[in-house]
């Protein structure tokens, strides 16, 4: 049967111009308890729709200062430190935004096509689980979700979500336990569907030797979209974790037995996918290397006096191929809904 379903899928798929993603490359979870594809209402409540988009990264290394004396002389060697800064060159938010927008009218023409009904955020306002939620206008940028992404929602999608923090940091729930099948049966088991997208460009290593008296930031330009993605990684000097960021097109049905889902229908990558050809440049280094002084011993007390730590920080820019991002990231996005849907449609039969 899921052999079966694959082929469906990606013969789906393959009518579509513009395939970035191929069949391995993508996860398919089917999972339909007690016929709970046919028993649900045909209604889809979009919970999310969203791309978060990676701009800018920070890392830095750092050694301390020492002093060694010795019968003769004594050597002071600096600290150093090292940061690197890389930030994307070539597209910007209105890039972003048009695909999401794109995106998302091709996952409700999708959706429609195939029978289901588009619920509404004001529609399930009304329901009690729903009573202290805030409802927040789509079309609008934030860079407060994750540190160096920017998020993009499609222009006239509204969405609820728990809470919005002073910062613009949004919340769906506070429990660690997925709340969208408890979500799903408050709404009378509609499928609830969160759709969301995440495209790192640049991972930073960083590097402090206290044998070799250097600090040393290096940025590998690794444009891809990501299944999951941990805000907290890659050492940002400037913080910013958080709830894991996924790349997913998944539809839930009814709660079972703890907070699992009777019905679940998702399409994700199975591993990151990178694009090739998109960047210029595929490796960025900054070195610092720790200076050293001598002074000879006199019979006096000598007063010796030494600089600051040696410091060096270097901003980067990474210039990308505009229509090249566009189409990796619009045609990866294509091939995800694409999947999705058809995985929905084929359990739902």
């Amino acid at each position: 049967m899921k052999s079966l379903l694959f082929i469906f899928l990606f013969l789906f798929m393959e009518i579509m111009p513009g395939t970035v993603l191929t069949e391995k490359d993508i996860k398919v979870t089917s999972y339909n308890k007690k016929n709970q594809g046919s028993k649900a209402p045909k209604k889809v409540f979009i919970k999310s729709f969203k791309a978060l988009f990676e701009v800018y990264e920070e890392a830095s290394a750092s050694t301390s200062g020492s002093k060694k004396e010795r019968a003769d002389r004594t050597t002071f060697t600096s600290g150093t430190s090292t940061s690197l800064g890389v930030q994307i060159s070539g597209v910007d938010v209105d890039d972003f935004q048009k695909m999401i927008n794109v995106a998302y009218a091709d996952f409700v023409s999708q959706l429609t096509s195939q029978g289901f009904e588009i619920i509404t955020a004001d529609d399930v306002a009304k329901f009690e689980y729903f009573s202290d939620w805030t409802l927040v206008q789509g079309g609008a940028s934030s860079d407060a979700q994750a540190q160096g992404f920017v998020m993009v929602t499609p222009e006239g999608f509204d969405y609820l979500v728990k809470k919005v923090s002073n910062s613009g940091k949004e919340k769906f729930g506070f429990n660690l336990t997925d709340p969208t099948p408890k979500m799903s049966k408050a709404l009378e088991n509609v499928y609830v569907a969160d759709v969301n997208f995440v495209f790192p460009f640049v991972n930073l290593d960083a590097d402090a030797s206290v044998w070799t008296n250097t600090s040393s930031v290096k940025a590998k330009i690794d444009y891809r979209i990501d299944p999951i993605v941990d805000p907290s990684e890659n050492n940002r000097s400037i913080g910013g974790g958080g709830p894991n960021l996924l790349s997913q097109v998944r539809f839930v049905s009814g709660l079972d037995i703890g907070s699992n889902p009777l019905f679940h229908a998702k399409v994700e990558p199975k591993k990151a996918v990178s694009f090739e050809g998109v960047f210029a440049d595929k490796k960025i280094k900054e070195v610092t290397q720790a200076q050293s002084e001598m002074f000879s011993k006199t019979g006096y007390s000598q007063l010796v006096m030494t600089s600051g730590d040696q410091k060096k920080v270097a901003s980067h820019f990474a210039e990308c191929d505009h229509d090249a991002y566009v189409s990796a990231a619009s045609g990866s996005m294509k091939d995800l809904i694409d999947a999705g849907v058809a995985n929905l449609a084929e359990m739902t039969k």
